[in-house]
């Protein structure tokens, strides 16, 4: 019997952290992931990335940017059991953003509905 060679079935993602020049993939992405959503705005973006950058995540496939994540740290203590999206990120700017915090806050997670399953 033949061997298998498994890298043959293994798909050759990079998880990186985001940079502004993917802004517009990121946009894209948005679009067909949450469609009648507002996009981030750049001025978000370049906020997130100002204030906490190894918090932002991108997935690529072939140089493709096919998931993302974006997140913050706070000290979950300062705010309510009962909280929103706009006060947990600082409605996208995330200058909420706590270093010493206890908690990681994800405010956005998506992946391309194409490399679901």
């Amino acid at each position: 019997m033949a061997e298998l060679d498994l890298a043959e079935f293994e798909w050759k993602l990079v998880i990186r952290n985001l940079t502004i020049d993917d802004f517009d993939a990121l946009v894209d992405l948005q679009l067909k992931c949450f469609p009648g959503m507002q996009t981030w705005r750049r001025e978000q973006l370049e906020s997130q990335l100002k204030v906490f950058p190894e918090g932002q995540f991108v997935v690529q496939y072939d140089d493709q940017v096919v998931a993302s994540a974006s997140s913050l740290v706070v000290d979950f203590n300062q705010y309510s059991e009962w909280h929103n999206w706009g006060v947990m990120s600082d409605n996208g700017f995330i200058r909420n953003h706590d270093p010493s915090g206890d908690t990681l806050y994800g405010i956005e997670i998506m992946v391309d509905p194409e490399f679901r399953g």
